[in-house]
């Protein structure tokens, strides 16, 4: 309980809240002015028109249940549920989102659930065969059902109905209205009766009322922890802190039974009626009948969505949605003369004018609507424009002159009065205070007096439509040949030459710049220098180029079109830039989108009237982002189809997995069949959902993203066979985009292309090349094993020869007689060294008998001690050296055995020993471009003198080159590597003298390598 004077607070507050609702009620009713209301009924796709109950889920659709079934709704297209769908009852009391998201809907007698996977239903027995069911809500896994024969709870693990709590036990009988949790966290009941808290596992009554003829409806709970509560005989009751009071049943005009509550994100109280729906904003009430746009004023649910947009289901008029207090239509059915409203004005008490097309003059004030019908004065009733002066006149421009309306005294101009036509179309007072009378023949100036018409050559002469005065105080006029400006002395015209887009002028502006911006029927633009710019209103839709009128406040231009209403701010703006237009329609709350010529006025409250083909209408900006306006939210999307080659599919026919949200397959394996998919989506943004437009990309097949569309599906055929990635956004009319949904698929090949099946293609391709390689290299096996044989063969036989010719005969008999020698003359130590030598030579010329390849480091030690045992033999007839290039691997690279000697021996024998003066031979070993080069030199006769001297005893010595010359020239042939034998060629001095002998021998360095793959 509160204390005493927090009681006194609030019921202050309270009885405040009422006055003001009864002068807000009071207005409201008096002026009759027309709300807008979008329909969606039977003929929109609406299941059935009777609507009980709403709801917006957390994906955005709007549930929308009625007396003929359920419909979901994405702001275009509504989806209906009824028995044929599942359901085991048309009738739809109430709806209720799971934590899985999933859709429960309560009926009579049974409930249903609703995903992507269908509808699941369920039947009471017993007491609750006909129950109807008014209420759900879900405490964990256990949904509390509340029926007019007591409460239920149903079991979603189990899904089935299971036994009540006992702390249920006091209200399990009663009719049950409404469940909701508390902001203290409690579980509050609301019966027929009373309302019932469940604190600390108790239910306890809370609240009852003194009278026994007040019956519960609804219950809700403002942010303040202010419970509303919804009644039959009391209206609107609160209850807080134990005080309880009633906010409507002290006015008999007002309804006094309440059916249902809603409290929107900003704290506002929303209320519905079976005459109406109320709101209620902290501070004052605003009552919405079928005397003020509502097509019907049995209204059984009210719904606030994410967007602000309020929605009122109603009782034979279907769903209708609020376009709030943005724009206020008045049209003839509330009074107005006429709906097709040319100028409005506002006089000095505040009082609206509208002049009309066919039916004079209105005066609208807080009580009423009169009529003015100018006839009397044999005028004609037709009147395009009008204007309030400094000085309180009223002037009006017809058809038939121009009429002025100053302390109740009615003025009438004709061409009598110097005005050069009598069809005035545009009037304007200047700084000066002076009248601007614009005509179908020219223009004239009023200064209080005298009319004054300006009949110079460069002066405009038809059809002057709008004038304004920019800061520099230029008169510009907008004319059905061009745009003039008139600065004190002369006229100006701009026409297309200069930049326009159009002769025939509508309209001109100028905003706080001091720019002067032109209305066309071919668009908008402005003065940029001397040169006009054009500036694209909406390109896409035709109409919204056709400028009717232009009116700047607060830094916004406004632009009345054929396409409704736009604006855009110019704040900043620097000319050569682009400007950005929003759009006002019917989505907003215009009955119509024609707008009329130059109609546009800012009354004393900064609000914006303007005149349409179907009434007038005032603007209230500032209602742009309240409840009931437009918000800025981002879109949502979802995938709601997927056909296969044009078809629909029973997924369940399938074996994969279903999203039971979606529907659809889980990341799906189609056949090489199924390469024809079209996917369908839907974007909900339900303030404007027909200006959605949509951009996807098939990653996998598409480079990019595709241009926006408006279009809902998209389309791939002959998708190749691999994995893809389909995703798509959609972009509102704000500009802002929704997240990225994506549906992950593949297309499986063909059986003859899949992975196994080509591993098996492939097996057996293999296993045919192979047999056919293992077959051709048998056959080349045995043809290059039996080549092999052949050289192998000559090869031993020349290295057999080659062994006999480096150990012929002479050579092993002096050798034995030197050594013989060395014994004779006591000379042990030489004979020793000698023999020790010759041994270790003949055994390397054994050994190598067994190898094809010897290291170079054995080789040299072989030719070291073949010199070394000649130059002993042959007393220091000669002397010897071997040079080896130091970076040579000595131990890897590998040579045929015994290439070198028969040279060193026929430079020795042939060359040297001939001479009487001691000789010298050479052997370089060194690396010549990637190549082992082998160079015997030598300063003996020479070889021109050698084979003059030559006997048939040295015959060995010709074999032994001859036989290595062969054995070259088997290895290349069994290698196919080049080796070259140079030489042997005679050396000479300047003069032609024989100077000695060469011979080079060059081998691969990677002999052993190239030798060992050939002989394998």
């Amino acid at each position: 309980m509160m204390c005493e004077t927090a009681q006194k607070t609030f019921a202050k507050r309270v009885l405040r809240s009422l006055l003001l609702f009864v002068l807000a009620v009071g207005f409201h009713i008096s002026n009759a002015q027309q709300y807008t209301f979008i329909p969606y009924s039977i003929k929109q796709g609406l299941v059935q028109s009777q609507v009980r109950c709403l709801m917006q889920d957390s994906r955005g659709y709007i549930w929308v249940g009625t007396l003929g079934g359920l419909s979901r709704f994405d702001g275009r297209v509504f989806q209906n549920y009824d028995r044929n769908s599942g359901l085991l009852s048309n009738q739809i009391n109430c709806l209720l989102e799971l934590s899985n998201k999933d859709i429960l809907v309560g009926s009579n007698g049974s409930i249903s659930i609703i995903n992507g996977l269908g509808v699941q239903s369920l039947s009471f027995e017993g007491n609750w065969k006909e129950a109807t069911i008014n209420t759900l809500y879900q405490l964990d896994d256990v949904v509390l059902i509340g029926t007019e024969n007591g409460l239920l709870s149903y079991s979603l693990a189990q899904k089935r109905l299971v036994s009540n709590q006992e702390v249920y036990a006091p209200v399990a009988d009663k009719h049950i209205k409404t469940i909701a949790r508390s902001k203290s966290g409690d579980l509050c009941l609301l019966t027929k009766e009373s309302l019932w808290r469940v604190r600390d596992n108790k239910c306890e009554l809370f609240y009852k009322p003194v009278s026994s003829e007040t019956n519960f409806f609804d219950l809700v709970e403002s942010n303040d922890g202010t419970l509303w509560l919804a009644t039959k005989g009391e209206g609107l009751m609160y209850l807080r802190n134990g005080v309880a009071g009633n906010f409507l049943s002290s006015f008999p005009s007002m309804p006094q039974t309440i059916t249902n509550l809603f409290i929107t994100q900003n704290d506002e109280l929303w209320m519905t009626s079976r005459f109406g729906f109320l709101s209620y904003d902290g501070e004052q009430f605003q009552f919405i009948t079928d005397q003020n746009g509502l097509p019907t004023g049995d209204v059984r649910d009210i719904l606030c969505d994410r967007d602000g947009n309020i929605w009122v289901g109603t009782y034979g008029s279907g769903l209708q949605k609020f376009t709030g207090n943005t724009f206020i239509n008045y049209s003839k059915s509330d009074g107005l003369s006429s709906d097709a409203v040319m100028s409005i004005l506002e006089d000095e008490e505040g009082n609206m004018w509208f002049s009309t097309f066919d039916n004079g003059i209105c005066r609208m004030t807080d009580d009423s609507i009169v009529k003015f019908n100018l006839r009397e004065l044999n005028s004609n009733s037709r009147i395009w424009t009008s204007q309030r002066t400094a000085d309180g006149s009223l002037w009006f421009g017809s058809s038939e002159g121009l009429f002025c309306i100053k302390d109740q005294k009615l003025t009438h101009f004709t061409e009598k009065d110097s005005l050069q036509d009598k069809l005035v179309l545009s009037l304007f007072e200047d700084r000066e205070q002076r009248l601007w009378i614009g005509t179908a023949k020219g223009v004239a100036l009023y200064d209080g007096e005298t009319i004054h018409p300006f009949v110079s050559d460069d002066a405009p002469k038809k059809r002057i439509r709008s004038i304004r005065q920019d800061h520099n105080g230029n008169i510009w006029m907008a004319c059905i040949e061009g745009l003039y400006k008139y600065d004190g002395a002369r006229f100006t015209m701009y026409s297309q030459r200069d930049g326009l887009s159009e002769n025939s002028i509508y309209c001109v502006e100028i905003d706080a710049s001091n720019r002067v911006w032109a209305g066309t029927q071919n668009g908008l633009c402005y003065l940029s220098g001397r040169l006009f710019q054009a500036v694209p209103v909406d390109p896409k839709i035709s109409g919204s180029n056709v400028i009717n009128f232009l009116r700047y406040t607060h830094h916004t231009l406004w632009v009345g079109t054929n396409n409704g209403l736009y604006s855009t701010h110019l704040d900043g703006f620097v000319p050569g830039q682009s400007l950005s237009f929003r759009n006002y329609s019917v989505e907003d709350g215009l009955k119509s989108l024609e707008t009329n010529f130059n109609s546009s006025f800012i009354d004393s409250k900064n609000r914006m009237w303007f005149g349409t083909t179907e009434g007038a209408v005032v603007f209230n900006p500032q209602e742009l982002n309240s409840t009931g306006g437009t918000r800025s939210q981002r879109p949502l999307i979802h995938f709601t189809n997927l056909q296969i080659n044009l078809e629909n599919q029973h997924w369940s026919n399938f074996d994969q997995p279903i999203d039971p949200i979606s529907g659809l397959l889980i990341h799906p394996e189609f056949s090489y069949k199924q390469n024809h998919l079209t996917f369908f989506f839907t974007g909900i943004s339900t303030t404007y959902p027909h200006d959605l437009e949509y951009q996807f990309i098939l990653e996998g097949f598409d480079d990019d993203w595709k241009p926006l569309t408006t279009s809902s599906s998209a389309t791939y055929s002959n998708l190749p066979y691999k994995s893809y990635v389909f995703k798509v956004k959609a972009i509102n009319k704000e500009g802002l985009w929704s997240d990225e949904i994506t549906y992950a698929f593949s297309v499986r090949p063909p059986f003859w292309l899949t992975w196994w099946f080509v591993t098996l293609e492939v097996m057996l391709a293999l296993s045919i090349i192979s047999y056919i390689i293992y077959n051709r290299r048998k056959v080349l096996k045995e043809k290059r094993e039996r080549e092999w044989f052949e050289v192998k063969s000559k090869m031993l036989a020349l290295e057999q020869q080659s062994l006999n010719s480096s150990m012929n005969r002479h050579f092993i008999f002096n050798a034995l007689n030197s050594i013989q020698y060395y014994i004779n003359r006591q000379d042990r130590m030489a004979a020793n060294r000698y023999l020790s030598d010759f041994a270790k030579l003949i055994r390397k010329n054994l050994d190598n008998t067994q190898e094809n390849l010897t290291s170079l480091r054995d080789e040299i030690e072989r030719l070291e001690l073949y010199l070394k045992l000649e130059h002993m033999r042959f007393n220091d007839k000669f002397v010897y050296s071997i040079n080896v290039d130091p970076q040579l691997d000595l131990d890897r690279i590998k040579v045929p055995p015994m290439l070198i000697q028969p040279f060193l021996e026929n430079s020795i024998w042939h060359g040297l020993l001939p001479k009487t003066e001691t000789g010298e031979v050479r052997l370089d070993i060194t690396r010549v471009n990637g190549h082992l080069e082998f160079s015997v030199t030598d300063n003996g006769i020479g070889i021109e003198n050698s084979l003059k001297n030559k006997t048939t005893a040295d015959n060995h010595i010709s074999k032994g080159m001859e036989i290595t010359q062969n054995r070259l020239e088997l290895i290349q042939k069994s290698t196919g590597q080049s080796i070259e034998l140079r030489g042997p060629w005679q050396l000479s001095d300047e003069h032609g003298n024989s100077i000695g002998t060469k011979v080079q021998i060059l081998l691969p360095l990677n002999f052993h390598e190239l030798f060992s793959d050939r002989v394998v």
